[in-house]
């Protein structure tokens, strides 16, 4: 019987009660950071954080984009959820923009987690919380 997968299952939050994830990041120096991130599938971005913790987390640059957000500035992060398949270096964005809309529904949220990142797990989400875990098929 195949073990049972890790899901992590958190409830709403904010004044509009927003889904989120915690994501954890590994720094250039091996340090862990973890994120309270509001999952938007209308995000064509895999990770949105604030302009800050983008320069804490980032890699190597990447090229910025264009959003209705303004400009994104761009990097490379290492994203540390061995749990949910995902150790992997991604381009994340930063917008101090995005990070303040977020905040307007809880201080706790430091940006966003889009339907690029998602797409590579399962998620859901009931009257309660919004959870997320392993996507079938991923080792």
């Amino acid at each position: 019987m195949p073990p049972t997968p890790l899901v992590q299952c958190n409830p709403y939050k904010g004044m509009n009660s927003r889904c989120w994830l915690r994501l954890r990041f590994a720094a250039i120096d091996g340090s862990i950071h973890e994120r309270d991130l509001v999952a938007d599938t209308g995000c064509p971005c895999a990770v949105i954080l604030g302009e800050a913790d983008l320069f804490l987390l980032m890699r190597a640059s990447a090229a910025a984009v264009n959003s209705n957000f303004g400009q994104l500035i761009s990097g490379w992060l290492e994203l540390s959820m061995p749990e949910l398949g995902w150790n992997q270096q991604l381009v994340g964005y930063g917008s101090d923009s995005v990070q303040k809309a977020v905040q307007l529904d809880s201080p706790n949220f430091t940006g966003l987690v889009g339907l690029p990142l998602l797409r590579m797990a399962e998620y859901g989400g009931d009257n309660n919380s919004f959870w997320v875990c392993k996507a079938l098929g991923i080792p």
